[in-house]
């Protein structure tokens, strides 16, 4: 086997060393038991800071799934290196939801609210796709015979569940607003302000309440450093991409291209 505390000596959140003792307990399964075993769905963050550990481990191999490629919740599947990743079972399902949807305008919190309704944790449920008339849903395989048999309605409009293939799914549409501003300084409060349409004070008090997190990591200070290329979620508002700089105005203020994402 393999020193989990040695591998976990990088990591200084308590909240990522509990992730990856997670990874590794899924690890030591596989070495023990030669058998595929699957972490809870990750989102791009926590995959980035468990893959250098994983690649560490021999006689390990492991893939990301989320059901297509540009998921942004994903599993990693982990089995022996002497398995064909190709010929390794999927621990994913993946369901269409059909009723009608055309009146009530139901949102991703409504289907997500409909699945933790049954008494699933967010850890069992991936991406969901909402479309006009339905949605498509990703989950882990072992929650199966909860969805199939469970999952009726969603905000009270009665469902089929129609389980599909990986082929079937129709990817979302992502709606972007171009975003042209300058900002004073590359705090968070600063850019977040510019692309939700915040003043600063109140993005500031939003970011020490927890509800801004900064590349999918909650981020609690307001002076924290962006980067180009990051991304800023707030609550139930969506997210900004930090797209370009585009150098420094008269009035010596950083130029910056941002995307609003819905």
């Amino acid at each position: 086997m393999f020193d989990q505390e040695k591998l976990l000596a990088h990591l200084h959140r308590q909240e990522d060393r509990l992730l990856l003792s997670h990874v590794l307990d899924k690890c030591e399964q596989v070495l023990k038991y030669h058998k595929t075993q699957a972490t809870d769905f990750l989102n791009p963050y926590q995959i980035k800071i468990s893959l250098p550990v994983i690649e560490q481990l021999a006689e390990i191999n492991f893939k990301k799934e989320g059901g297509y490629s540009a998921a942004e919740r994903k599993r990693l599947t982990i089995f022996p290196e002497y398995l064909f990743p190709d010929l390794v079972e999927s621990q994913l399902k993946i369901y269409q939801l059909n009723g009608n949807f055309a009146f009530q305008n139901l949102s991703h919190r409504d289907f997500l609210g409909a699945l933790m309704g049954l008494g699933l944790q967010r850890k069992f449920i991936g991406d969901l796709i909402i479309h006009a008339d339905f949605a498509q849903i990703i989950v882990a395989a072992e929650i199966k015979d909860i969805i199939e048999l469970k999952l009726d309605q969603v905000h009270q409009v009665p469902i089929e569940v129609k389980e599909i293939a990986e082929a079937d799914l129709i990817k979302p549409v992502r709606n972007e607003k171009e975003i042209m501003t300058t900002v004073a300084s590359m705090r968070l409060d600063s850019v977040a302000s510019s692309g939700f349409g915040d003043s600063r004070s109140k993005m500031a008090r939003d970011i020490a309440a927890g509800k801004v997190k900064l590349n999918w990591k909650l981020e609690s200070n307001p002076a924290a450093e962006v980067e180009i290329g990051d991304l800023i979620s707030v609550r139930g508002r969506g997210r900004v991409e930090v797209a370009a700089e585009r150098g420094i105005s008269n009035k010596d203020r950083i130029k910056l291209t941002l995307k609003r994402l819905t």
